[in-house]
């Protein structure tokens, strides 16, 4: 947990929502400073719809997310979050704050996005999102879509073209 993560945004937007929701916030992750992990701490204890993990081993996180309904990510900035594409492997819905990195992995049209640090904003996402299927499942398809960009083979077929560009440069040169 960094500042730039802006971490604790979903936990304040989940306090916003109707006391009918019954959203939940499993927040994963190591807090960087004694401060975070006091605020994580204290809003674990405060807050009934949140819940702070600490860092967890890999395979716990991949797991953990492989069993949500949707990933929130709340960055101020980002070049691409890997947590974002594991998402997409997983064919899990994001929400996300609108920032560059977000926009080049899930399109410049992608549904779910939210204004950065506009805590109504992610709290009105995510309530349309437990109430309206259709949304939500629009995400859902959205995202599985957009599956292939993280694909292994896909990485591979990247690289293995690379190569062959780069090694063809070289023959020229020679």
């Amino acid at each position: 947990m960094r500042p730039v993560k802006d971490p604790f945004r979903t936990a304040d937007a989940v306090r916003l929502l109707p006391a009918s929701s019954q959203i939940k916030v499993l927040h994963a992750g190591a807090a960087l400073s004694p401060d975070m992990e006091s605020e994580a701490l204290a809003k674990t204890k405060s807050n009934p719809r949140y819940s702070w993990l600490g860092e967890l081993p890999r395979w716990k996180t991949l797991r953990l997310l492989a069993g949500s309904r949707l990933l929130a990510l709340t960055s101020q900035m980002e070049g691409g979050a890997n947590v974002v594409s594991e998402a997409l492997a997983c064919s899990i819905p994001v929400i996300s704050s609108r920032i560059s990195g977000s926009i080049g992995l899930l399109g410049e049209d992608y549904p779910g996005y939210f204004p950065v640090g506009d805590t109504q904003a992610l709290a009105d996402l995510l309530h349309r999102l437990e109430t309206d299927q259709s949304f939500y499942l629009s995400l859902k398809a959205w995202c599985h879509r957009r599956k292939e960009i993280v694909s292994p083979d896909r990485e591979k077929q990247s690289w293995e073209c690379l190569l062959q560009k780069i090694s063809a440069r070289t023959t020229q040169i020679e």
